[in-house]
């Protein structure tokens, strides 16, 4: 859902200025907002900051701290201002861009790809497989592991309903498995839960005696 920022703490001493000027630009007779004392709050402090930052070419340390106290409270009423913009543009795009607010930046996922370099290798002792794959260049929540004992009968042609085991890591142990016997196994990395799973290509192989 798209939203404007609500967050002006990191802004300079002008761009808080600007972004403010902005913001009641954008707001004042826009017909898809009502405001109670917010929008007229913010232009009280803003007027009230933009005096006291002139003041500041001085030198007066105390200006400056004069200035500073000013600037916090403008940044908390900009913060309630563009909180009810939020409330009542409900992610309306065209609404908030109209508000005169900065949108606020949503962050990027990445949805996993498929595994590379999937291994699947006999282990030292009888009956366990080695299972690895790359670890991969987005960050993920580890990898899942998925695997079919041909004693229980013909393997699922859907991998998701084959036995699968979770680990935080890139490799896992498989053990218990029955040698000789072809078992065929498959991975994939493991993403938001819910989000579904994108598995490798399958590899058949038998563990060692």
């Amino acid at each position: 859902m798209h939203k404007v920022k609500t967050n002006f703490e990191k802004e300079k001493d002008d761009e808080i200025a600007n972004t403010a000027k902005s913001a009641i630009k954008g707001l004042t007779d826009n017909s898809d907002f009502t405001f109670t004392t917010q929008l007229t709050e913010t232009e009280e402090a803003e007027s009230d900051y933009s005096t006291k930052l002139s003041a500041v070419a001085t030198g007066n340390s105390s200006a400056i701290t004069v200035k500073n106290t000013a600037k916090i409270i403008l940044e908390t009423k900009l913060s309630v201002l563009a909180t009810a913009v939020n409330l009542q543009a409900k992610g309306d795009l065209k609404k908030l861009q109209g508000s005169g607010l900065e949108l606020a930046k949503t962050p990027e996922h990445n949805f996993q790809d498929i595994p590379e370099n999937f291994k699947v290798e006999r282990a030292n002792i009888a009956g366990n497989m080695a299972l690895s794959v790359a670890k991969p260049i987005v960050t993920n929540h580890g990898t899942v592991f998925a695997f079919w004992k041909p004693s229980l009968g013909a393997t699922p042609a859907n991998i998701n309903d084959w036995f699968q085991r979770h680990c935080n890591g890139h490799h896992l142990t498989i053990t218990g498995l029955v040698p000789n016997v072809p078992h065929p196994f498959a991975a994939a990395y493991k993403g938001n839960d819910n989000e579904p799973l994108v598995w490798s290509a399958i590899t058949t192989m038998s563990p060692g005696d």
